[in-house]
């Protein structure tokens, strides 16, 4: 804020009061004394209100209920970051009032957030086709291990090579995902050198 007549942005405050516009925002409305030349006059400040927004937190088989205080005019979108009770989660999706799905949206057109923690590691199945047999594990990795289509990995006594991956839209049979983006990873035995051992990340009774 600065003088109407001066422009000097040294001010006093002589007059404070708040109301509220709407649930969205509230003003507040100021009498100031400029103090390099004396002028009085009036302002008003639009102060946007945060407001809870549920959040639909899902690890693994599990969903959960929670909220985040947004800002009404504030933009948020898939891949965004939020705090909830100290734990870092990531939007994997946007619900809007008319319950329509997007990508980004103000918070204001918000009806649910969609999330998952990023504290946990992901969860994924290796299928490994033992020419009519299939064998299969689910496994427990870091989120950003990486699998790429033609790497060889080791699982209990099986090396195989990675020939298609199912990601959480797509099904690739080229280049690489990340483990957290990962449903199914499917391989056939080779030999040779192997990239990783993933015996270790195998889920107890899978």
């Amino acid at each position: 804020m600065k003088c109407p007549i001066c422009g000097s942005e040294s001010l006093k405050v002589l007059k404070s009061r708040t109301e509220s516009d709407s649930k969205y925002k509230k003003i507040k409305r100021l009498v100031l004394e400029c103090e390099d030349c004396g002028t009085i006059f009036k302002e008003n400040l639009v102060i946007s209100k945060p407001l809870e927004y549920p959040v639909i937190i899902s690890q693994y088989e599990k969903s959960w209920k929670d909220k985040v205080k947004l800002y009404s005019d504030e933009e948020i979108a898939v891949g965004d970051t939020l705090s909830i009770n100290g734990r870092l989660v990531e939007i994997t999706s946007l619900e809007l009032k008319n319950g329509k799905r997007v990508d980004k949206c103000k918070a204001l057109d918000l009806a649910t957030i969609w999330a998952i923690p990023l504290d946990a590691p992901a969860r994924l199945g290796v299928s490994i086709d033992l020419h009519g047999k299939v064998f299969s594990k689910k496994l427990e990795i870091d989120r950003n291990f990486t699998f790429r289509v033609g790497d060889i990995f080791k699982l209990k006594n099986h090396i195989f090579k990675v020939k298609s991956i199912k990601t959480i839209d797509r099904h690739i049979k080229r280049g690489a995902a990340p483990a957290h983006k990962i449903k199914r990873v499917y391989g056939s035995p080779t030999r040779g050198k192997y990239k990783f051992d993933l015996s270790e990340n195998i889920i107890s009774g899978s």
